[in-house]
Parts: structure tokens; sequence; C-alpha cells
């Protein structure tokens, strides 16, 4: 049963939203602060992981008579580093394998030089190069992230890259993702530039992927904060448990890790790992996110999901309602949450789900135009009821532009007998009719059509634009 719904959130980061940020700063500084015994203890908790994750299968194939086999397929993984929470649509992210593959080229290729080679492309190429040049001072900013001082330090930066780069990507788009990928990457070579200009008086000479790395885990931060990062628990061989954990948590554990390690390099404690190259690209990711509103865009996904999921618990229904509205608010474009809270309403007919309908059609009439007609579909299959007449009209076009003649002669016959429609509406709605009929032979229906159009309009140009179309076809 559809529930009329009174919003109780009325902006993307209300009370509810910061109590789920306070919870989550609660939970990233109890790791921080217990992370020795919480790691003392981890060792012995992967000991029985098999037996709690087969357990766990097992319970839940009796509570919901799934096959164990289906439910293994849903909470196993192949992969073996953590990976952040993928969407129901199949995402291949070109750019960050791009990224990956452009690193691993860098790296291996410096690795077949002879030692002296190696040593001047790292004296050319980090930020600030040893040896400044002309060309290779202005490139090193960029040279200089795709530079790696061995393999661990490389496939440490990819792993982390892979963890958070493709949600990013997905949401973004690839060019405004590399973008921001070497963007904040050389601003996170920056801070570390500064911090040793004014602490150490000394000239860094940083390289790495790490700071671009940790600009994206930024804004991951700021765009995906919702989401959950899977982290493989290893089972039996290449088979891993999926734990999934507030993505937050990780990051905002990361961050203070490097802050305590920016902080200690300040009181002295050298350890030849840029810091505060992490720290500057970080921020950096996290200003430049929110600079670009990615946090509203963010809300909106985060309601719009939350509302689709809890519209399949009976319990929840109000709520689902509610977040879908709120999503609404943030984007009235959003086809997801129109359909969502369409669907809702059409299930009691309710008016409103009609123009969520309609609003949903008018988006795609221009973009994707065989998506408006399956939203049309889907519409009339819940209503029985044409759409607002232009509308209508404008639907019967597109039916005919796919060759579907039927149901745009259905489309237009609407249009004609409906009261509310306007003159001109029914007049080109008339006109296309009778021009239809007459191309697929039906010579009466059409002829019934004319003699309507100029009985209702006897003065219109296009009823005699169609007496003449329609005794062109009798001729031929």
């Amino acid at each position: 049963m559809a529930l009329d719904a009174s919003p109780y959130r009325r902006a993307a980061f209300d009370r509810e939203e910061k109590l789920y940020f306070i919870k989550a700063a609660l939970l990233v500084g109890t790791v921080y602060f217990f992370r020795r015994e919480i790691s003392g203890l981890a060792g012995i908790f992967l000991l029985f992981v098999p037996f709690f994750f087969f357990s766990y299968v097992w319970f839940k194939s009796i509570q919901t008579g799934d096959r164990m086999i289906d439910i293994l397929r849903e909470h196993v993984t192949l992969m073996p580093i953590p990976y952040a929470e993928r969407g129901k649509n199949i995402h291949i992210p070109w750019a960050t394998i791009a990224l990956v593959l452009a690193n691993a080229a860098a790296f291996y290729a410096m690795r077949q030089l002879p030692p002296e080679g190696q040593k001047s492309v790292l004296e050319k190429f980090t930020f600030i190069p040893r040896g400044i040049g002309g060309v290779n001072l202005l490139l090193s900013p960029l040279t200089s992230l795709f530079l790696h001082a061995n393999a661990g330090h490389l496939w440490g930066n990819m792993a982390f890259l892979w963890a958070f780069a493709p949600a990013v990507e997905e949401r973004l788009g690839m060019k405004k993702f590399i973008l921001l990928y070497l963007l904040t990457g050389m601003l996170g070579s920056l801070s570390e530039l500064v911090i040793g200009r004014l602490f150490f008086h000394q000239t860094m000479h940083g390289m790495g992927a790490s700071g671009a790395v940790s600009g994206v885990m930024g804004i991951f931060m700021v765009r995906c904060y919702f989401k959950k990062l899977v982290i493989p628990l290893p089972l039996l061989g290449l088979i891993s448990a999926k734990l999934k954990v507030n993505s937050l948590l990780p990051l905002g554990v990361f961050f203070l890790l490097d802050l305590e390690a920016g902080a200690r390099e300040l009181a002295g404690s050298h350890s030849g790992i840029g810091y505060w190259a992490h720290l500057g690209s970080m921020a950096g990711g996290v200003l430049l996110a929110i600079l670009f509103k990615l946090h509203w865009k963010a809300a909106e996904e985060k309601y719009t999901e939350a509302g689709l999921a809890a519209m399949d618990d009976q319990y929840f229904r109000r709520e689902s309602v509610d977040s879908l509205q709120t999503a609404l608010q943030l984007n009235p474009e959003n086809e997801a949450a129109l359909l969502g809270l369409a669907r809702e309403y059409a299930v009691t007919r309710k008016p409103e789900g009609r123009d969520l309908y309609q609003r949903a059609i008018r988006l795609k009439l221009r973009a994707s135009p065989e998506r408006a007609i399956e939203i049309y579909k889907e519409y009339f299959d819940s209503y029985n009821l044409m759409v607002e007449p232009d509308l209508q009209y404008r639907l019967a076009g597109i039916f005919y532009n796919l060759g579907d003649h039927e149901p745009a002669a259905r489309s237009l016959e609407m249009v004609i007998l409906e009261p509310s429609a306007g003159d001109e509406t029914r007049q080109r709605a008339f006109y296309q009719l009778v021009v239809l009929l007459a191309e697929n032979n039906m010579l009466e229906a059409a002829h019934y059509r004319l003699e309507q159009f100029k009985e209702q309009f006897p003065r219109a140009e296009l009823a005699k634009a169609a007496e003449d179309k329609f005794v062109e076809v009798l001729r031929s």
C-alpha cells in the first residue's frame, strides 16, 4: 500500500546526516586509538573466519530458502585487494586502468636503464629535480607522479588506487577524474615542498603516485562517503569472504596515521615517506570535491539508493518515500527517484504517480526517445490513461519514427478525443492521424478522420493539407 509522505528530511545534510558523520568519526577515533589491541585480536579472528562465514551462509540459506551456492556467490570475491562497493551497472574504469598501466610502464621501463641512466632520470624528473634545467623543471610536477623507488612503492600505491579510483571515475567521468588526479597529486607535491622549506630549510625531491592517490581518496570521502569498502578475508585459496565496512573508517584512520607520522617528522623523525604530500593531496581532494559541489551529488545518490532499497521492505515504505522525495529536492531530474516514487504511488493509482511518470517521460524525450517510450508503456500499464495532450502527441511521433504505427495512431486518437487539448495540438494530431492511416492503406478510417477534422475545424489550413495528402495517396 502506498503512503503519503511528509518528508522528515528537509536538506541533504540535516540532523540525521550529521549524526552519521559523528558516528563515523567516533568509530575512526576508536580504531585509531586502540589499533594495536585490534591488530592483536585480528590474527585470532582470521583463524575463525571460515567457521563464522560458512555458519552465516548456512543460516542465511535456512532463513531465505535460497541455495547455499547462490548465497556464496553473493558473499565471496576473487579480488585480492580491498575495493569500493560497486553499483548494479557494470562500469569499466578505463582511466584507472590506464593510470595503473602508465605507472607500471614508467617504472619497468626505467628499470631497463643502467644504474647511471636511472639516477639521471630521478635527478631530472623528481619534484623538485636536483638537476634543474629548463623543460624538466616545468615537467617535474607531472613526471614525479609516475616515478617510484621500488616495486613495493609502486604496487602499494596502485592497490590503494584500485580500491577507491573506479568508484570516483564512474561518478566524475574520465576527463574530470584524470584532471583531478593530476591536480591533487601536484598539490601534494607542493605541500611537501612548502613543509620542507618552512620546517627543515631544505628542498624536498619527491616522487610517487601516493599524493595523487591520496587526492582520489579525498574526493572519495566527499563523493562516495556513504559507500562500503569491501575487504576480502581469506577463506580457501583464492576465494575470500566480503567484509563490508564504512569507507570513512579506513580513510579516516589513514588520515590520522599520516597526520601522526607527519607530526613526528616535524619533531625531527625522518622516514623518507611523503606524509605531508599525502595530507596535502587528501585535503586538496576534499576541498576540490566540495568546490565542485560533489557532496550534493553524493547526498542525492545516497537518498536515492536508500529509498529504492527500502521500497522492497513493507516496514520501511514511509522512509523509502521520504528518501526519494529528498533526492528529488536535490535534483528534480533524478530519473531513478522519479520512477521509484511513481511506482510507489501507482500501486493505488494516486494522481501524484501520473505527474511523476510524465516528468520522467519528458526528461527522456530528447536524450533517449526509446527510454521515454519504455516509461510511457509502464505508466499506461499502471494507469490506463493518456498523458498530457502535448506529451501524448510527441510520443506519437516517437512511435512513428520507431516504425510502431499502431500505438502512434492510438496516441493521436487519444489527443483528438481529449477535450482539454488545445485546438492547435488537436489540429496537428488530426493531420498526422489522417496521413498515418492513409500511408498504412487504412483508407476508410483515414476518410472518416478527415471528415471529422473538416467538421470540427472547417477553416483550418491543416485540414486542407490533410485532404490534399489523402487525395494524393488515393491517386498513387
